[in-house]
């Protein structure tokens, strides 16, 4: 809770600061299917959950941005072992943390971008009435686009690793809008 606390704080003090140097901020809302994969002796693992996610981005430069980022889970999925359901549930619990996001224009309407950072994840597992939390800290990178319907607002799209660290790897897909402020 205190890491949450500390990252918003920080967000709202980012967000602040560049609306007083009157720098460039954007705020973006997503949702994003989700590949959680584990092999554990020789035993696949695979489930599909989702999330809303939304992140608040800072222009430090014209080619680099930093965001704080935030995902809440949108539900539980099976989870299927060797393809086959074992009746068990995942849920990405919830995701927050920080990127750096080069980035560069390649016309006047389309961006393309990468994005590099640390994201705190929360799932939970649900086997029969019980349930366990996992929490586990990561580094996230991926790859994406956004395209300008005029200079403040945008349609986006990425393809993220969002967790990948002691053989469990989710990776998601994302689509979402964003605004310039």
């Amino acid at each position: 809770m205190k890491k949450m606390i500390r990252f918003l704080s920080v967000t709202a003090v980012l967000a602040t600061a560049a609306a007083a140097a009157q720098a460039q901020v954007y705020v973006e809302g997503s949702v994003t299917g989700l590949t959680a994969k584990e092999s554990v002796s020789g035993v696949n693992y695979k489930s599909k959950p989702s999330t809303f996610s939304g992140l608040v981005g800072y222009n430090v430069h014209p080619n680099v941005d930093v965001e704080g980022y935030l995902a809440l889970g949108a539900g539980e999925t099976d989870i299927t072992s060797n393809g086959v359901s074992t009746g068990d549930k995942l849920k990405a619990k919830s995701s927050f943390g920080v990127f750096v996001k080069p980035k560069v224009m390649v016309s006047p309407e389309l961006e393309v971008f990468g994005r590099l950072g640390f994201l705190e994840n929360k799932y939970d597992t649900i086997v029969g009435k019980s349930s366990s939390r996992t929490t586990d800290g990561s580094v996230a990178f991926g790859v994406g686009a956004n395209y300008y319907f005029d200079k403040r607002t945008y349609v986006t799209g990425s393809y993220m690793n969002y967790n990948n660290k002691d053989g469990f790897k989710v990776n998601g897909l994302s689509i979402g809008v964003g605004y310039k402020f």
